[in-house]
């Protein structure tokens, strides 16, 4: 008896700090973000460093998922391989021939020997956590991911969390415009940035956001609840699922600033991005609805056809704000045409690459390496201490090595949602949102470097890891065999 209770008890305290654990981690991932997308050395550290703890306390307790097993695996082995490469870029390998060749005239000006991959090594080893925390929060996400309701009360909690900063962000610029959070804002004073400093970094996370509450509030059509929420409030009527019309009323509430802020970045390429993820989002969300009606009853043909224009009133409402606050946004594009600066320095960028195709020249490096590239036909204006190319920078730094793990893992995902689109029924909203999510991720990363903001590279992995583990978990059918 007093081992059945010592089991019991063991099993109570095991339950409280996994519960404490699941919290921390969400906690972390969106406090993330509120430092500016803690760019600063400080806040990457303090971040990252949680997000260890977190995610290596959890995989102690709770061992190494079973269903997610294979995305586990293979994130832990690009982490590995891409951080051996990044410590073998640091090292002396002038007596191989493959150490840079601006070496020799450093050493001659400082008087020391040697040479490495890498033109600033205490630079690369330093940013190596900068690429190692997504993955560890990932990783961490599909440990605590074991069962679906912890995915989804995950991903709603994150949705939620982001609908929230986006909306109060909102309220904040437009009270107080020069303003994020308690800094005072000094770039793009007549953008929307929410808690970034750069419109397009906020245009990214709006963008992930309005991808997840869309979600979420069709997740509800699904269920019923935004239907009896529109009756509710066209007559007044109390509909059978009341329960969830709060949820419903506030997701709605939080999809109209959360658009609204989107259009006020006049990021072309943020807003152009998330417009293409939603069309694929909104229009594979239509097409398996209206495929599932060709077998239902006339009844509910009808009760179908009566949501879907309620739903259709709701987009067509949210692109109506979209239109009156993008404005400006399309005016810019019209203006301002293709950003001339930015294909003069990705052209300077890929000569860069040519000289070291297979090596790169050091993770991190680019502030200091790319200026001996840069082309004097490029406009002088600004320090390019980024390449606003997630795929050239990337390629720049680590070499070869970067377009095949990108691709591994990218391609790891897909076949992950895929397999969440082909056999999951009611879930399949979300493997849906996660390929949005990466279409929108994939194709504002040409443009800009969204993803190298620590605070939203931890947020997406977050992000990622419920979906993903959503779109694996077996179905009823599957485990009842």
């Amino acid at each position: 008896m007093s081992l059945t209770s010592e089991r019991s008890e063991n099993g109570a305290v095991q339950n409280r700090v996994e519960t404490a654990l699941f919290f921390a981690f969400i906690a972390i991932s969106v406090a993330g973000l509120l430092p500016r997308g803690s760019v600063s050395v400080e806040g990457t550290n303090i971040f990252a460093s949680l997000t260890f703890v977190v995610a290596s306390g959890a995989a102690i307790l709770l061992g190494v998922p079973q269903r997610t097993y294979g995305l586990f695996r293979l994130a832990l082995s690009i982490l590995f391989v891409l951080s051996l490469w990044i410590v073998l870029q640091t090292v002396d390998l002038s007596f191989t021939g493959f150490a840079n060749p601006g070496w020799p005239d450093a050493n001659a000006a400082s008087g020391r020997s040697g040479g490495a991959i890498s033109v600033a090594r205490a630079d690369s080893f330093s940013v190596l956590i900068h690429i190692a925390a997504p993955f560890v929060a990932f990783m961490g996400g599909l440990v605590l991911c074991r069962y679906e309701e912890r995915a989804s009360t995950m991903l709603q909690a994150l949705a939620i969390s982001a609908g929230v900063i986006a909306t109060l962000s909102l309220v904040q610029y437009l009270l107080f415009p020069n303003y994020l959070l308690f800094w005072e804002k000094r770039d793009y004073l007549r953008n929307f940035t929410a808690v970034f400093v750069n419109r397009n970094t906020a245009a990214t996370f709006l963008g992930f956001t309005t991808i997840l509450l869309t979600g979420l509030l069709w997740q509800s059509e699904q269920e019923g609840t935004l239907t009896a929420l529109l009756r509710r409030l066209i007559d007044g009527k109390p509909g059978r699922k009341a329960r969830g019309m709060g949820q419903a009323a506030l997701l709605f509430c939080l999809l109209v600033p959360t658009v609204t802020g989107l259009m006020l970045t006049q990021s072309r390429a943020g807003i152009a991005s998330t417009f293409v993820a939603m069309l694929f989002f909104l229009t594979y969300l239509a097409a398996t609805r209206q495929q599932a009606s060709r077998y239902a009853s006339p009844a509910s043909s009808r009760q179908t056809r009566s949501r879907l224009i309620a739903i259709a009133a709701v987009i067509a409402g949210l692109l109506l704000i979209g239109l009156v606050f993008s404005g400006r946004a399309m005016l810019r594009a019209e203006v301002g045409g293709v950003d001339e600066s930015r294909l003069c320095v990705a052209v300077s960028i890929l000569r860069a690459i040519g000289d070291y195709p297979l090596t790169g020249m050091g993770f991190g490096t680019f502030e200091l390496g790319f200026p001996a590239y840069r082309s004097a036909e490029c406009s002088f204006e600004g320090v390019w201490d980024r390449a606003h190319n997630f795929y050239l920078e990337g390629t720049l730094g680590l070499g070869a090595i970067f377009l095949v793990c990108l691709t591994i893992a990218v391609g790891a995902l897909m076949k992950s949602f895929m397999t969440g689109l082909r056999e999951r029924r009611k879930a399949r909203i979300y493997p849906a949102m996660g390929i949005a999510i990466l279409i929108l991720a994939l194709l504002h990363s040409a443009l800009d470097f969204s993803l190298q903001l620590p605070g939203l590279a931890l947020f997406f992995a977050a992000l990622l890891a419920p979906l993903a583990s959503i779109s694996l978990a077996r179905t009823r059918r599957s485990r009842s065999h």
